[in-house]
């Protein structure tokens, strides 16, 4: 695929030398239950350029199309203990600070409906929420659910909150889709908006190279999102990190002096300068660790030692990957070497199914093949210590390794 010239943020021709993971599968959260589909899963390169002008970091061969976003995408964390606490605190925080109780929330993107769920339970509120992925099921009283996309001219009636939760990162046209997304909140009303999506930031500071995978065509550092979010019409009131810092949340309203028809290379005065081709640097309140510059070559040593460190502490009695993830699915395929002989999950839904672009079978808990293994990898490390318990109570003894 060609690879684009300019930032689907802004718009803005000045960005850094490309670096390239080449043969990526498309799709990670997707179940396969026959090896032979999972092997031959379509593979393209992940592109990375940076943008000069609003620092946003982008695939620039993303191709959407590559991307089945139908009923067998299975992307589900709320199987943990650990996951399953962030979204409660989420749903009780968003509930308290904007008056949500007894409202009526949207939600864009809103994938199986388990957050929206929550969160209608938890404020006593009425919901709708689209997403391709949704699969249909009773639902609650004042719970509607659509198995397609939104857009303004859906929305007919006010909302009191429009949610948008790990859909940005996506997005090819991130510019257009807050645009979209102003015209979905103007025609709700005054709602709160909320996007949560990956900080960039959180990657870089990990070393995390499995946390760059073909599903994501977008990669936020925090300011970068927060100039983009005011470029297309918010106000940002509230921006924090969550779970672990992995993530960010912005809470956002529509800005009321907003122009609907806007340069997409508009930009405020402290940008004027990089503009020019000529300037290597990002926006104030981008830090240098945010350079996918230097990211790249440290991510691709410390993915290389890391390897090394798998096979030493495997010590030939075999490895497995806890979280079958975009995190776990990711690793697998970076990795060279010799590879796990299983990947561990607790979402039922992908158990007996096997890991995307492998041959690699995905399994319970509760599998008894993982007491003979010499090494288990933790991918995410908010998952430590509940994983950590879990070993031990089945009397796992050899070692863990969290990432």
């Amino acid at each position: 695929m060609k690879s684009r010239s300019d930032c689907p943020g802004c718009g803005h021709h000045g960005l850094s030398a490309p670096f390239c993971l080449p043969r990526q599968p498309v799709v990670l959260n997707y179940r396969f239950r026959k090896a032979e589909d999972a092997a031959r899963i379509r593979r393209r390169a992940v592109t990375l350029r940076q943008c000069r002008n609003c620092g946003l970091v982008f695939n620039a061969t993303f191709d959407i199309d590559a991307i089945p976003y139908d009923e067998n995408y299975e992307n589900r964390q709320s199987f943990s203990p650990a996951f399953q606490a962030h979204l409660d605190a989420l749903a009780a925080g968003l509930t308290r600070r904007n008056k949500l109780r007894g409202g009526r929330i949207l939600e864009v993107g809103c994938g199986k409906g388990d957050f929206l769920r929550l969160l209608c339970a938890a404020a006593g509120a009425e919901g709708v929420g689209y997403d391709t992925s949704y699969e249909p099921r009773d639902e609650p009283a004042g719970l509607q659910f659509h198995k397609r996309y939104v857009g303004a001219a859906d929305v007919t009636r006010p909302f009191d909150a429009v949610i948008c939760r790990h859909v940005i990162e996506h997005v090819p046209e991130i510019g257009a889709f807050l645009r979209e997304l102003w015209e979905i909140a103007v025609a709700a009303g005054d709602p709160v908006v909320v996007l949560e999506t990956p900080r960039f930031e959180w990657i870089v500071e990990q070393l995390s190279l499995w946390d760059v995978f073909y599903e994501h065509c977008n990669y936020f550092p925090t300011a970068s999102l927060a100039h983009l979010c005011r470029l297309n019409g918010f106000r940002v009131m509230r921006q924090r990190g969550v779970f672990g810092d992995q993530y960010q949340v912005l809470e956002m309203k529509v800005a009321k002096s907003f122009r609907k028809r806007r340069d997409p290379n508009d930009s405020p005065a402290w940008l004027g300068e990089l503009l020019k081709p000529r300037v290597h640097s990002y926006p104030p309140g981008v830090p240098k660790e945010a350079n996918l510059g230097k990211f790249s070559g440290r991510a691709r040593r410390h993915l290389e030692g890391l390897a090394k460190k798998i096979a030493k502490a495997a010590d030939g009695a075999g490895w497995a990957v806890w979280g079958a993830g975009a995190k776990g699915v990711a690793l697998v395929n970076h990795l060279r070497g010799p590879k796990p002989r299983c990947v561990v999950d607790s979402n039922p839904a992908k158990q007996g199914g096997v890991l995307p672009g492998s041959r690699i079978p995905i399994v319970a808990p509760d599998d008894a093949r993982l007491l003979k293994l010499g090494l288990i990898v933790i991918a995410n490390p908010n998952y430590a210590r509940e994983i950590g318990d879990v070993l031990r109570q089945r009397g796992f003894a050899g070692r863990t390794l969290t990432l």
